[in-house]
């Protein structure tokens, strides 16, 4: 999950947000990482955007966010999920 610090005018549209996002998504996929944004929440009276990614690596949130040309993120947390193997034993 991912924080991000936007202020936007009031009745400002913030599909502008989305769009930069999926566009930095592609971006990131022709240089051989594959991140994906899963949600997106912005709350305007807060002034956040919370975003929950998936992605290889933490490094690979952040660039997300450098090449989006959004404010520089904060990752709040981080979830490793790793695939099991058909012979992995519950355990």
């Amino acid at each position: 999950m991912a924080e991000v610090r936007l202020r936007a005018e009031a009745g400002t549209d913030p599909s502008w947000v989305s769009q930069s996002l999926d566009a930095a998504c592609r971006r990131l996929h022709g240089l051989g990482s594959n991140p994906q944004i899963v949600s997106t929440v912005h709350i305007p009276d807060d002034g956040l955007l919370s975003c929950i990614v998936r992605a290889d690596s933490r490094e690979d949130v952040l660039r997300l966010f450098e090449i989006s040309l959004l404010p520089s993120a904060r990752v709040l947390d981080v979830v490793v999920v790793e695939a099991s193997s058909p012979e992995a034993e519950p355990g």
